[in-house]
């Protein structure tokens, strides 16, 4: 999905966004190194550039809205999110098998 808007040139070239990017999905590093899902919107973008003609060193931007959206619904590259009830790494659900020994993981997980 891209942005979509009206391109005008007059002494300089303006955009202005009619449709921006919604829910857009990606992954957030923050500081101290976890990475995170992370949906976000561009929105009321209005980008000018510094002249009037698309050529090499043309330079393009403006203001812009983007608020954020950190949902549950959003699943992370494991297939884990906050409203899927599947929030533990892949390799865990095997500690409960059902075979014999697994009593006290039993107890454990149903409390």
């Amino acid at each position: 999905e891209g942005i979509e808007g009206k391109l005008t040139v007059d002494n300089t070239i303006t955009f202005n966004e009619k449709e921006g990017i919604d829910y857009a999905a990606t992954t957030v590093q923050l500081p101290g190194g976890e990475r995170v899902p992370f949906l976000f919107t561009v929105k009321d973008l209005v980008a000018k550039g510094n002249g009037n003609v698309f050529k090499p060193g043309f330079q393009f931007g403006g203001d812009f809205n983007t608020p954020s959206y950190r949902t549950g619904l959003f699943l992370d590259p494991k297939g884990r999110g906050g409203t899927t009830g599947y929030d533990m790494a892949v390799a865990l659900p095997g500690l409960q098998s059902g075979e014999e020994g697994d009593d006290e993981m039993f107890m454990e997980n149903n409390k």
